[in-house]
């Protein structure tokens, strides 16, 4: 018991550490935070003192362009992962097992879209003006939030508010791997699956007229495959699909989007916030970098229509 007890003081000692430096506002959670966080999960799960868990995936990938981790994954040398989120708005702990090991090559159709769901959910909680009090309040009390998860995973509002198919889908998932995986990376309903499809011309063209004759309908056919593709080329010009980055001189940009901008936010490539701005009614965002040091930074921008678009620009 006393050696159980020195242990639990430690871990409240590196925990104290930890979140006396974590902020109510959304932050970028470090790796080297996020180490801490593992080490202090598996002592936690295994009721002693562990050797350190090995750093194996950030889920870089799933985000927009790549350009941010969403989370850390962490495997531990006696078995069993632990997955720690990148976004002090997000939940900390958001999947783990006590006795598989992470492999992101093995990962299943379902375990993937589940994992990519959690990477556009923190993604988009950075430019979400509310205030989610339930991660606010796991950060500040990391033991407690690891107590939660290890003994009543499933007591959650985001658990109880799944319908039937969904909550046999997580728990398929969690019963395949001998894991506990969360139904939300957030305490908001902010990414929708449907809204993030690929479209194809087949979405607003309709269909073409039939012709009696293969010759003409081939011919029909190329001829308006050559008017798509210039309508295409104009319409890219007048309205682009893509963000467009003109160079202004003297560490000034302006970036023309695809429709109106609401919020802007500029990044280092070590995470941290230099500069936020917000819009209304522009699809048009003048940036100056000419007070920053030299280097690449990271821009997010979040559009009025809820999609976000990564920049990256040097100075």
């Amino acid at each position: 018991m006393r050696y159980l007890s020195k242990i639990y003081v430690s871990v409240a000692a590196i925990v104290c550490a930890l979140t006396s430096t974590m902020p109510v506002t959304a932050e970028t959670v470090s790796q080297k935070q996020a180490s801490k966080i593992a080490e202090t999960f598996f002592n936690a799960a295994y009721g002693q003192y562990m050797t350190a868990p090995k750093y194996v995936w950030n889920g870089r990938q799933l985000t927009t362009d790549r350009l941010f981790s969403p989370f850390y994954v962490y495997n531990h040398p006696k078995g069993g992962f632990v997955i720690v989120a990148a976004d002090s708005k997000a939940y900390p702990i958001l999947g783990y097992s006590k006795t598989n090991k992470f492999d992101k090559d093995k990962l299943t159709e379902d375990e993937r879209n589940l994992l990519k769901k959690y990477a556009h959910e923190i993604e988009l909680i950075r430019y979400d003006s509310r205030v989610p009090e339930r991660a606010v309040a796991a950060w500040q009390n990391i033991p407690l939030h690891i107590n939660k998860a290890l003994n009543n995973p499933y007591d959650t509002p985001e658990y109880l508010a799944l319908d039937d198919d969904a909550r046999e889908s997580l728990e398929a998932i969690d019963r395949r791997n001998s894991s506990i995986m969360m139904p939300s990376a957030v305490e908001f309903e902010i990414y929708n699956p449907e809204m993030y499809r690929d479209y194809t011309l087949d979405d607003v063209t309709a269909p073409a007229e039939e012709v009696p004759f293969e010759f003409f309908e081939s011919f029909l056919a190329d001829i308006a495959e050559e008017e798509r593709s210039r309508l295409a080329a104009l319409d890219e010009i007048i309205s682009p699909s893509k963000p467009v980055v003109s160079i202004l001189g003297g560490a000034h940009f302006s970036v023309r989007f695809p429709g109106n901008i609401r919020m802007a936010t500029l990044y280092s490539l070590q995470g941290m916030k230099v500069m936020e701005r917000y819009y209304k009614d522009t699809d048009t965002v003048n940036i100056d970098l000419s007070s920053l040091p030299s280097g690449f930074y990271v821009m997010m921008s979040l559009g009025e229509d809820g999609h976000v678009y990564g920049i990256k620009l040097y100075r």
